[in-house]
């Protein structure tokens, strides 16, 4: 009688949003393997992981990018750096959508490119970083083609399955202030591909296939993610629609 009143459980993507992340999902376990999914660590932004001086030097960067990679399974020895700057926004209060970061291979190398402004911030650095290895995992080992429509957002993707995913979804949307000499500002940026909803699905995929119902790195989720991560979860774990083999296998 009483279970009348229980709410429904919703999914909080939408059904085509849906078929991707699981879709994707499935792909990414068939091509690193069920085991780096529900063995691998969990990075979180703590000294423990990142325990380096961050003093924007050259070698601070250097020394992160390094960690990074290392935390995603790639080789930093075929890893190098430049910077680029784009110009900050012209007005006070702009949404801006500009680049945090390049991927390119030149020769040999994979180059990754980190824009000035970005690294002002050291969680936007990593969150950078994540997704630009993501590219050499992708593009540079030639697991997709750069001709794919989905290739940024699974570029995101990836970040979750090899628990980077923290860093780029907190960093989804952003608040910047700035003061340039006699100019000062405000603005709101956007990165990444993927929406906070669609992160927190793929969130939910990852705690799921790790056993972890109660993961503690979910507090230090923003909201939104945290929210639907936790939707996620609920509707998977209620109604077991989901395509994913560690869930139908269940």
């Amino acid at each position: 009688m009483f279970g009348w009143f229980r709410s429904k459980p919703t999914c909080p993507v939408t059904a085509e949003e849906k078929s991707w992340i699981e879709e994707r999902f499935t792909w990414l376990i068939d091509e690193f393997g069920m085991q780096r999914l529900t063995k691998g660590t969990f990075i979180l932004p703590t000294a423990e992981f990142f325990p380096d001086d961050y003093d924007l030097t050259h070698g601070s960067i250097r020394s992160l990018m390094n960690r990074v990679a290392e935390y995603m399974d790639v080789d930093p020895v075929g890893l190098r750096f430049r910077f680029y700057e784009e110009a900050r926004p012209e007005f006070e209060g702009m949404m801006t959508e500009g680049s945090a970061g390049l991927y390119g291979k030149v020769g040999n190398k994979h180059e990754i490119g980190l824009e000035l402004n970005t690294l002002e911030d050291p969680l936007r650095a990593v969150a950078t970083l994540a997704h630009e290895i993501g590219h050499v995992l992708l593009l540079g080992e030639r697991r997709i083609s750069p001709d794919e429509e989905d290739q940024e957002m699974l570029t995101d993707l990836i970040t979750v399955y090899k628990g980077m995913g923290l860093f780029p979804a907190n960093m989804v949307m952003q608040e910047n202030y700035w003061d340039d000499g006699p100019v000062s500002g405000w603005s709101m940026s956007r990165q990444g591909y993927l929406s906070m909803n669609m992160l927190g699905y793929a969130f939910a995929l990852y705690a799921i296939a790790r056993g972890e119902v109660s993961a503690k790195w979910l507090t230090q989720l923003c909201l939104d993610v945290r929210t639907a991560c936790k939707q996620g979860m609920h509707y998977i774990n209620e109604t077991g629609d989901c395509s994913c083999p560690f869930v139908t296998l269940r």
